[in-house]
């Protein structure tokens, strides 16, 4: 008998310290100070943590990895999501702007990943939640909006100069990058510049008509890009290069990153309130 109340009192303690364990996690996360940032994709890299997770400091990101997760998962994140990023990857499927015979110009293409872009930017305008595109994701957000791409960079522009690689890397670009417009609560004024890491062969052709480029290349290709309707979308912004792999201290680096991280803040207090 006494060794069954010993086993009792044991059990007990476990699953009090594992409800301990769990509460205190949630108030982690769910903590003025956590901001939650879910992602359409992460990589074992993680790039794209480490850059905003420094420059979110000292709020702490609690991150999601959307491709973890089903439909309805994804729902349930997105009420919970302080922010979306949508990172790089594979080509977007061209029937996606209604090019589909363009598919003979393209990459490796992630069917799943274009459905899962898809549900995110739905859930971004139906909740109005701060978006950050880079790379492919600026490329998804300009055809979410109506607009479409050059499916071979190389064919559009004469050059290969977005995916020319560079020393010790064949893939990686480094090229200037220009604000065009000013983005004073970006902190990022026109004519400013950086060199940047670029990993592409498609991008924008049509720009869509609920956007408006911000940032170009020397060749004029557009780099930059954010939604007209600002008070709608404060924070619907996509960059074709890679900031998360460029040389820090640079505006249009650290800039656009502080910008969704502050937004990520915006959205966290409007939910508290």
């Amino acid at each position: 008998m006494k060794h069954a109340w010993s086993l009792l009192l044991l059990g007990m303690s476990l699953v009090v310290a594992g409800c301990s364990s769990l509460d205190t996690r949630s108030a982690r996360v769910e903590s003025s100070d956590t901001l939650t940032v879910l992602a359409s994709r992460l990589f074992e890299s993680r790039t794209y943590e480490t850059y905003l997770d420094s420059l979110a400091h000292p709020s702490v990101l609690h991150w999601v990895n959307a491709s973890w997760l089903d439909s309805t998962g994804i729902e349930d994140a997105l009420a919970q999501a302080d922010g979306v990023l949508l990172t790089g990857g594979a080509d977007i499927h061209p029937s996606r702007y209604h090019q589909t015979a363009d598919t003979v110009l393209c990459g490796d293409i992630d069917l799943e990943r274009d459905a899962l872009e898809q549900q995110l930017l739905a859930g971004v305008h139906r909740l109005r939640l701060p978006v950050l595109g880079i790379c492919r994701g600026l490329q998804h957000m300009n055809i979410y909006e109506g607009g479409n791409l050059h499916p071979h960079l190389p064919l559009a522009l004469g050059t290969d100069a977005h995916r020319a690689g560079t020393e010790g890397n064949s893939r990686d670009t480094l090229h200037w990058v220009r604000a065009i417009v000013n983005l004073d609560n970006m902190g990022i004024h026109g004519a400013d510049s950086s060199i940047v890491v670029s990993h592409h062969h498609q991008g924008i052709d049509r720009l869509a008509p609920e956007l408006e480029a911000w940032a170009t290349s020397p060749d004029g290709l557009i780099e930059g890009i954010r939604h007209r309707n600002l008070s709608s979308f404060p924070c619907y912004v996509g960059v074709q290069w890679h900031p998360e792999r460029s040389a820090q201290g640079q505006p249009l680096v650290e800039g656009v990153g502080r910008f969704f991280v502050a937004h990520l803040a915006v959205q966290r207090a409007s939910r508290q309130d």
